[in-house]
C-alpha cells in the first residue's frame, strides 16, 4: 500500500512538473512544550515536522486540479521516569477538485483524500478519503458525502474511536463508511440560512455499531455586527437510544479586529433510554455527558492574533450534572516575516472534582514556509 502511494505521487509529480502552472512549497514546524499535573510532575514535549504540498491544473480550461499534501513529524516525550519517541507519516491531502456549470447551478466535486465537517462538527470533522459532490442554485444547495476512515492515519489524525491496532509510523484508524446528505436554504428569510443533513456511519470493524444522525442548524445576522450559530443533532446507535448534542454560538465584531464570543454546549449521557453522544469526531469527548457554558474573545490584525477562551465544564454522572472544572486557553500568534511565523499556546484546568487533578501546559510554536 505504502509503495504504491508513493509511485502514484511520483508519477504524478513529474507529469505536472512540466506544467507551467504548477506550484509546490512546504512548511517546517517547531513545538516545544511541556505538561504538568499540578506542578507535581513535568513533561517535556518536543516535536518538529516538514510538511510538502504541490496543486496544478487538470487541463488548460477544464476548471478542475489535483493537489496533494504529506508530512513527517516526529514527537518526543520526556519525563524522570521514561522517554517515548514516536515517528510519523502522512498523506494528509490528495484530491481531485473542481467546479464546472451544470444547467441552472454549479456543481462542485471532491475526489480523494480531503478534509471534510458535518455542519455541527460533532459527527465528523476529520481527514477521510471519499467523494463530496454539492449542486448549488440560488435559493438551495444540495450535498452529497460518502467516505472512508480506515485508510487514515490515526497517529496523525485525532478521532474519538480508538484504532483496533497499535503500529508505529501509520496506524490505520478505525474503519467506518460515513454517508451524508445535506440540504442547505442559504437566505430562508431575512438572510438567515438554514441546514439539514442526515448522517450514517457504518462500522466496518470490530464494534459493529452502526450509528445515525440527524442535525439542523440555524444561522445568520441578529445586526451588522452580531451573528449566531444554533446547531442540534439528534443520533441513535442501531436505533436502540436516542442522543443529543446541541450548541449556540453568539458572535459580536464590534471593531474590525476585535470578535467577542459567548456560548453553551450540551451533549446528553447515559440515562434511561438516552444514551451519552457518540460519534467519531474528536469534539465528542469535550460534549459527551457534559454542559459547557464558553465565552472568548480575539484580536487580530495583519501581522498577530491573541485569542483567549475559557469554559465551566458540568459533568454527567450518577444521574445528575455536577461541576467537572474550568478550561482557560491563550494563545498568541506573530507574523514575523510573510514566511515565518511564531506562536505561544498556554492552558489550564482547574478541577473541580475529588480528585482535584489540575493540569497546565505551555507551548512555543515556530513555523518557516518555503
Amino acid at each position: 500500500m505504502k509503495k504504491l502511494l508513493v509511485s502514484i505521487c511520483t508519477a504524478f509529480l513529474i507529469v505536472s512538473a512540466s506544467l507551467s502552472a504548477f506550484e509546490w512549497g512546504g512548511v517546517l514546524k517547531d513545538e516545544t512544550g511541556i505538561t504538568t499535573p499540578d506542578f507535581k510532575a513535568i513533561t517535556f514535549n518536543q516535536s518538529n515536522s516538514i510538511v510538502l504540498w504541490a496543486k496544478t491544473p487538470l487541463g488548460k480550461d477544464s476548471g478542475f486540479s489535483f493537489s496533494t499534501e504529506a508530512l513527517y513529524k516526529y514527537n518526543l516525550a520526556v519525563t524522570k521516569d521514561s522517554t517515548t519517541f514516536d515517528n510519523i507519516v502522512d498523506l494528509t491531502l490528495f484530491k481531485v477538485a473542481g467546479a464546472l456549470t451544470a444547467g441552472e447551478g454549479d456543481l462542485s466535486i471532491d475526489a480523494g483524500r480531503f478534509y471534510t465537517a458535518d455542519s455541527t462538527g460533532a459527527v465528523i470533522a476529520q481527514i477521510c478519503d471519499g467523494l463530496n459532490v454539492s449542486y448549488a442554485l440560488s435559493r438551495v444547495q444540495f450535498g452529497l458525502f460518502a467516505g472512508y476512515t480506515g485508510l487514515i492515519n490515526s497517529l496523525d489524525v485525532t478521532s474519538a474511536v480508538a484504532p483496533e491496532k497499535d503500529n508505529k509510523v501509520y496506524n490505520l484508524a478505525y474503519p467506518y463508511v460515513p454517508l451524508g446528505l445535506k440540504v442547505l436554504l442559504p437566505a430562508l428569510f431575512l438572510n438567515q440560512n438554514l441546514t439539514l443533513e442526515g448522517y450514517a456511519l457504518f462500522d466496518c470493524g470490530s464494534n459493529k455499531t452502526n450509528l445515525y444522525y440527524a442535525n439542523l442548524v440555524f444561522a445568520g445576522p441578529f445586526t451588522n455586527i452580531i451573528y449566531y450559530n444554533l446547531s442540534t443533532s439528534f443520533g441513535s446507535a442501531d436505533f436502540k437510544n436516542l442522543m443529543n448534542y446541541s450548541a449556540f454560538t453568539l458572535y459580536v465584531f464590534p471593531t474590525d479586529t476585535i470578535s467577542v464570543t459567548g456560548g453553551l454546549d450540551f451533549g446528553t449521557g447515559d440515562k434511561d433510554k438516552v444514551g451519552a453522544y457518540n460519534a467519531i469526531s474528536s469534539k465528542v469527548a469535550d460534549v459527551s455527558a457534559r454542559i459547557v457554558p464558553r465565552a472568548g474573545f480575539t484580536y487580530g490584525t495583519d501581522n498577530l492574533c491573541l485569542d483567549l477562551t475559557g469554559k465551566f465544564i458540568l459533568g454527567y454522572a450518577d444521574e445528575k450534572y455536577s461541576a467537572a472544572g474550568t478550561e482557560l486557553d491563550v494563545n498568541f500568534v506573530y507574523n514575523i516575516f510573510s514566511d515565518l511565523q511564531v506562536g505561544l499556546e498556554a492552558k489550564a484546568f482547574f478541577d473541580a472534582t475529588e480528585s482535584k487533578a489540575n493540569d497546565y501546559t505551555v507551548k512555543l510554536n515556530v513555523a518557516l514556509a518555503f
